[in-house]
């Protein structure tokens, strides 16, 4: 059990690719934290992984500081962190985004990461270390047309983790990103139905699964990875990396 004794939390972890790396650190040994802003399905989860839950919503400071407030008052110590966030927003390019629109977008898929970044890295240095894995997407590296803020809010998460890396590495605390793909999730799913010839731009030419995000961040927050932070990890079938379309997922 890679994660043994580990606590972990999974920010946005009730549905998609958080629930599936919070079901995996699980079944290897890992003390779930379950995270949602919606206290009634971070409990279900915590529930079935005989972890632990917490609500709040990560664009809020004070709730961010709630948050590891009760880990620290709980369990003392936080090993892992992953931030599997996102607030989906329109299809609005540069000209039509509302202001509102943008600050939403990036409060959730920016400030959030970088406030339980913080919080979790102030925890973590007085324990001797410990893993943080930030989820991005495609759309970071190369734009997709009409998604301006969730757009710059993925490259931002980029930045950040680059920035965290470098400023947390004394700490013994490492920092990596997973670009994922197109991954077979109710907002996955619609998505390939909405633009059937992305497959095409897939070279493995299959939707990934929330077990293969999970399998590799079960890896990146293990021991196995001590020597790996400041990394960019695609787990995205190859598409990021190949020629093809250039709408990101």
């Amino acid at each position: 059990m890679l994660l043994k004794d580990k606590i972990a939390l999974v920010a946005g972890s009730t549905n998609n690719i958080g629930l599936g790396i919070a079901r995996a650190f699980a079944r290897e040994g890992a003390k779930v934290i379950i995270h949602s802003r919606h206290a009634d399905d971070a409990k279900k989860i915590a529930a079935e992984l005989n972890g632990d839950s917490f609500a709040a919503d990560v664009s809020r400071p004070e709730q961010v500081a709630a948050l590891f407030d009760h880990i620290k008052s709980k369990h003392r110590r936080l090993d892992i962190l992953v931030n599997s966030l996102a607030a989906q927003s329109s299809r609005d390019g540069v000209l039509e985004l509302t202001l509102e629109e943008w600050n939403q977008t990036l409060a959730v898929n920016l400030t959030g990461f970088f406030l339980t970044i913080q919080q979790a890295a102030r925890i973590m240095k007085e324990h001797g270390g410990g893993a943080i894995i930030n989820i991005s997407a495609a759309s970071g590296e190369r734009a997709s047309a009409g998604r301006a803020a969730y757009s710059v809010s993925k490259g931002g998460i980029f930045a950040l983790t680059k920035q965290a890396a470098v400023d947390l590495a004394p700490y013994k605390i490492r920092v990596n990103c997973i670009v994922s793909g197109i991954v077979g999730t109710p907002i996955g799913r619609k998505d390939m139905g909405n633009r059937k010839l992305e497959y095409d731009f897939i070279p493995l030419r299959r939707i990934g699964q929330p077990d293969d995000v999970a399998e590799a961040a079960v890896f990146l927050v293990s021991d196995k990875a001590s020597y790996i932070t400041n990394a960019i990890l695609a787990v995205d079938g190859g598409r990021m990396n190949s020629m093809g379309s250039a709408s990101g997922g």
